[in-house]
């Protein structure tokens, strides 16, 4: 995007922050995003509710995160898009300003927490397979989502009761308020935190879940019980390397993100420079909204199965009845 196509000092006339065609580019590219990202988590809350083999407690972490994606979809970008394009009193002024954007700040906290516990999930799961069915249960899943949806709207929340005068205008030359720089910095101190461990846990499932495939591989292939019993390695295996995938696309997608952060906290800039750099790293920020229901389809069937339905459901001239899908083998954990 060239430098020319951005204003950073408006008059009273002015209701675009871009010219014209740099602000149709931004709205069709934010437009797929949320198109993309409603459609997809739609589709993997309808695999969930149609097929009972799916409604299991580690699946329900991923249909939660499907619906704070959803959400990040359906509100969280058409505000946010709103916001960065067009001047006006109510998407200039302090609070109201912040108001735009705390819809995609508690998504996007959710979205880190969810992952989080995910990572903890296959933890338990690759470590403790025998209990992790008396562990990880229905009701505590739910408890656990609960006070993780309580924790990302009551971080997100207290700027708003001390953002200043509601008269602070904040488009144009940026403001680096003492608010604002401790809210990003604690943004960045939480997703840093929460990153941590997931990699923690998850470069101690790869090697647990190895070590368990490889051990059932030196047993005796003629005992049914122990065929299952490799089965169910393999199945965590595949599971854990699901999640892997998963937070390596939050990694990719989230790290912009964070430099965003560092940036506007620690960088001399100017108003041009730092749009330039906030849409930048926005993009793959929200785009993680609608990648997870792609890696979902690609490597579970029972998934795929459900999307198909789904499109059969809505469009059965577009799209053919699906073939029903294999059962589940017996597994442990039961996720993806």
């Amino acid at each position: 995007m060239e430098t020319t196509t951005i204003q950073t000092e408006f008059d009273d006339d002015d209701v675009l922050v871009f010219e014209p065609l740099a602000s149709a580019i931004f709205f069709a590219i934010f437009a797929f995003i949320s198109a993309s990202s409603v459609t997809g988590n739609f589709l993997v809350m309808t695999a969930f509710k149609n097929d009972k083999s799916l409604r299991r407690p580690a699946n329900m972490l991923l249909v939660s995160l499907a619906v704070t994606d959803f959400f990040t979809g359906l509100i969280a970008i058409p505000a946010y898009t709103v916001t960065r394009t067009i001047v006006s009193d109510f998407t200039c002024y302090g609070k109201t300003r912040y108001l735009l954007f705390f819809p995609g700040m508690v998504c996007g906290v959710s979205s880190v927490t969810h992952l989080s516990i995910i990572a903890v999930d296959r933890y338990i799961a690759v470590s403790r397979p025998l209990r992790y069915p008396r562990i990880v249960t229905k009701q505590r899943c739910i408890a656990v989502l609960i006070v993780g949806a309580v924790f990302s709207i009551a971080a997100c929340s207290w700027p708003s009761f001390s953002m200043g005068q509601s008269d602070d205008w904040f488009c144009g030359e940026q403001k680096k308020t003492e608010v604002v720089s401790a809210f990003v910095l604690g943004l960045c101190f939480i997703i840093v935190l929460y990153f941590g461990v997931m990699i923690f846990c998850h470069i101690h499932m790869i090697r647990t879940a190895i070590k368990h495939v490889r051990l059932r591989r030196t047993l005796s292939k003629s005992s049914k019980t122990e065929r299952t019993e490799q089965e169910d390695a393999k199945s965590r295996l595949r599971a854990t390397v699901t999640v892997g995938i998963i937070m390596g696309a939050f990694a990719i997608c989230w790290t912009p993100i964070i430099f965003k952060f560092l940036f506007q906290s620690f960088a001399h800039y100017s108003s041009k420079t730092f749009l330039i750099v906030q849409v930048a790293c926005e993009i793959p920020f929200y785009a993680n909204s609608m990648v997870n229901p792609i890696i979902y389809g690609y490597r579970n069937e029972h998934f795929r199965h459900g999307y198909k339905r789904a499109l059969h459901s809505c469009c059965p001239c577009l799209f053919s009845k699906p073939i029903e899908p294999r059962r589940f083998s017996r597994v442990s954990s039961g996720m993806v």
